[in-house]
């Protein structure tokens, strides 16, 4: 049974989700409208509620330090990157039911700015999920799949910090033109990978790592 919620009399319904909600079948207008119980993250999929732990604190780090190498770059060079977000929905077509995976990080190139827009307007060009053991099969399986299906999506990076967590390695996903699936490179912690869908852009974690705990 769907709980809900409302702010007034005259303020209509909205459904209220938490944890005992994943697997539930929804619309996407329900999806988009409802009231979520904090300390989860939620997502549809092929019109399904998935719900997932918040991640550990080694994860946000991660995502933080890679975050803010990439607003550098977009801030340095803004004709290839001009927004960078960490609350986005990448809208899968083709799906049984509606799909919209979040992306720990989103990469756009072409981000309008206008009050209408929606996420079927937009597409990321890099994706970046960093793994936590407490979900880490959307992120090395299903991910992969359903990122490969949006056609815009260049690269996907899946940083792994499961064996180390302060020394992770990284698998870079590239979609090669006319190819059928993801050509992919294993990245050791401590080299540095060339972004091809960023021209001027490399990703060190050992680098980043070292700058963010103040290292000279």
């Amino acid at each position: 049974m769907i709980r809900y919620v409302q702010d007034s009399e005259d303020a209509p319904r909205r459904p209220l989700f938490g944890p005992m909600d994943s697997g539930r079948l929804v619309t996407l207008e329900d999806y988009e409208r409802a009231e979520y119980e904090s300390g989860y993250v939620y997502e549809i999929i092929d019109g399904v509620l998935i719900v997932s732990p918040n991640p550990i604190p080694t994860h946000d780090f991660w995502v933080t330090v890679i975050r803010n190498a990439l607003e550098a770059f977009r801030r340095d060079h803004p004709l290839y990157v001009n927004h960078v977000s960490e609350r986005s929905d990448v809208v899968i077509p083709g799906r049984p039911g509606a799909t919209r995976p979040q992306p720990d990080i989103a990469v756009f190139r072409d981000f309008p700015r206008r009050a209408d827009l929606r996420w079927e307007d937009v597409c990321p060009i890099v994706v970046v999920e960093v793994i936590s053991g407490r979900r880490d099969y959307k992120d090395t399986v299903r991910n992969r799949n359903l990122y490969w299906m949006a056609g815009g999506i260049v690269e996907y990076w899946i940083v792994d910090p499961r064996e180390e967590a302060f020394e992770p390695t990284m698998t870079c996903l590239f979609r090669k033109a006319g190819a059928t699936e993801w050509e992919e490179s294993e990245v050791p912690f401590g080299k540095s990978y060339k972004c091809r869908a960023l021209p001027k852009f490399s990703i060190n974690l050992k680098r980043l790592a070292a700058e963010a705990n103040g290292a000279k």
